[in-house]
C-alpha cells in the first residue's frame, strides 16, 4: 500500500486508513514504526465498519474517482490487485 501511494500519489492515488476501535497509542505507534505518511482515520465506535459490512480486518475498498466502490477485498492486498484498479480507475 505505501509502494503504491509513493508511486502513485501524485496522479490522484490517496490511500485512507480506517482503523476500527483501536486506541489512539497504538494506531500512533505502528504509524511512527512503518514511516507511513498517508491519513488514519479512526472509527471510535465501530459504526462505520458496521454501515460498510466490514466483518474482517484487514479489508480494503478501491473507491473510484466518482466516488463509487470499484471493488474490495479482505485479508493483505496483493500488488496485483491494487495495481489493476490503479491501472483502471487512476490516470497515470
Amino acid at each position: 500500500m505505501r509502494a503504491a501511494y509513493d508511486t502513485h500519489n501524485t496522479h490522484g492515488f490517496e490511500v485512507l486508513s480506517v482503523s476500527i476501535q483501536e486506541a489512539d497509542a497504538a494506531v500512533d505507534s505502528f504509524v511512527a514504526k512503518y514511516g507511513l505518511d498517508y491519513q488514519f482515520l479512526m472509527d471510535r465506535t465501530g459504526e462505520i465498519s458496521t454501515t460498510y459490512q466490514v466483518s474482517t480486518t484487514p479489508t480494503t475498498f478501491f473507491i473510484a474517482p466518482d466516488g463509487t466502490i470499484a471493488d474490495s477485498t479482505t485479508g493483505v492486498v496483493s500488488q496485483n490487485w491494487l495495481e489493476g484498479n490503479i491501472n483502471d480507475h487512476i490516470a497515470t
